[in-house]
């Protein structure tokens, strides 16, 4: 089954800031950066965007394998520790 979703960056905020898969699931996620210079990492699950400029998109693609929590977030400069941060669960 293949599960869609968009995410919008923004100033130090991901919405949504959780989404929920199952096992098994391929997973597309439409990362939209609406304000500023912005990327979106799922370091367990090797899932990385390119840096982005406002206005800026990109279509990420992988299958969940794993069940669990898994954090994504900005890993530009302390964006993260801003709270620009979420959760993708894996049931």
């Amino acid at each position: 089954q293949v599960k869609e979703f968009t995410i919008e960056g923004s100033k130090y905020v991901f919405t949504p800031n959780q989404i929920k898969v199952k096992v098994g699931d391929k997973v597309k996620i439409n990362f939209i950066n609406k304000d500023g210079l912005h990327d979106f990492v799922i370091d367990k699950l090797s899932v990385k965007s390119k840096r982005l400029n406002t206005g800026e998109s990109e279509m990420l693609e992988f299958t969940a394998n794993d069940k669990g929590s898994f954090e994504y977030y900005c890993s530009v400069g302390n964006h993260k520790a801003m709270g620009m941060k979420g959760t993708l669960v894996i049931e």
